[in-house]
C-alpha cells in the first residue's frame, strides 16, 4: 500500500471505498495488542516480589489494580488511534472533513481493545508464572480468531437449529462482534459483513448495532468487575 500511495497509483477515494475491507482484516489483529500486554503486567510483579513490595506501602489492592488497569489501557489505546489515524491522514491527505468514519472506527477499536485488556488482566492475576500467562494469552487470541471460525461453525448450526441459534454464539466472541459492528457502521456491502454479519443484520435488522453496543458494554463491565474482584480477595503470597 504505501509502495501505491509513493508512485500515486491508489485512487483518492480509496479508503472511503475499501475501508470496511480494511477493518475486516485488521480486527483480529487487535488483541495481540493489549492481551500479551495485560497477561504479564501483574504476574511479571508478583513473580519478582514488586508486587508484595509495592503493596506493603500505603496503597491499596484497589488502587493499584485500577492504576495498572488505567495506565495500560492508555497505553494500548494511544496505538490504536496513533495506527488508525496517522494511517488515515496519508491516504486522506489531512482532510478532516472525511474522518467521520475513521472515528467511529477507532473508537469500536478501542472497545475491542478495552475487553480484551481485561481478560489479559484477569489472566495476569489467576497465573503464577509470566510464561504461562504469556502462553494462556496467545492461546486466548488463537481461540477467537481462528479456532472458533465463526464462518463455518455458523453455517452449520444455522442449518441444524435455526438462524437463532447462532445469535449467542456470534455475541460471545467480542473479536468477530466488534468487527460486524464495524462494518456496520462503515456501511459495508455482503462481503464484508461475513455469513455472521448477514445472519445477525437478519436476525435483528436495525437493531443490530445497538444490539453489540450492549453486549460489548456487558463485556467490559463483567471483565473489569470479575478481576478486580479477584485481585481483592487473592492471596499475594
Amino acid at each position: 500500500m504505501l509502495v501505491l500511495l509513493a508512485v500515486r497509483y491508489v485512487p483518492p477515494d480509496y479508503l472511503q471505498i475499501y475501508l470496511a475491507t480494511l477493518v475486516a482484516i485488521t480486527f483480529p489483529f487487535i488483541p495481540l495488542l493489549s492481551l500479551p500486554m495485560g497477561a504479564t503486567s501483574i504476574v511479571d510483579e508478583r513473580e519478582s516480589g514488586t508486587l508484595q513490595y509495592m503493596l506493603s506501602n500505603p496503597i491499596t489492592k484497589a488502587e493499584f489494580f485500577l492504576g495498572r488497569a488505567i495506565g495500560l489501557l492508555f497505553a494500548t489505546s494511544a496505538v490504536i488511534f496513533l495506527g488508525f489515524g496517522i494511517a488515515s491522514i496519508i491516504v486522506y491527505n489531512v482532510d478532516l472533513t472525511r474522518y467521520d468514519a475513521v472515528a467511529g472506527t477507532m473508537l469500536i477499536a478501542a472497545s475491542l481493545n478495552i475487553i480484551m485488556l481485561a481478560l489479559a488482566l484477569i489472566i495476569s492475576i489467576l497465573t503464577k508464572r509470566k510464561a504461562t500467562a504469556m502462553g494462556i494469552a496467545i492461546f486466548m487470541w488463537f481461540l477467537f480468531t481462528v479456532l472458533s471460525d465463526l464462518g463455518l461453525l455458523s453455517v452449520i448450526v444455522n442449518l441444524r437449529s435455526g438462524a437463532i441459534a447462532v445469535l449467542p454464539i456470534i455475541l460471545l466472541n467480542p473479536v468477530e462482534s466488534t468487527r460486524i459492528l464495524a462494518v456496520l457502521q462503515l456501511g459495508g456491502g455482503f462481503d464484508q459483513l461475513g455469513t455472521t454479519g448477514l445472519i445477525l443484520s437478519q436476525l435483528l435488522g436495525s437493531s443490530a448495532s445497538g444490539v453489540i453496543l450492549s453486549t460489548v458494554a456487558a463485556w467490559i463491565v463483567a471483565l473489569f468487575v470479575t478481576g478486580f474482584f479477584i485481585f481483592r480477595h487473592q492471596d499475594l503470597a
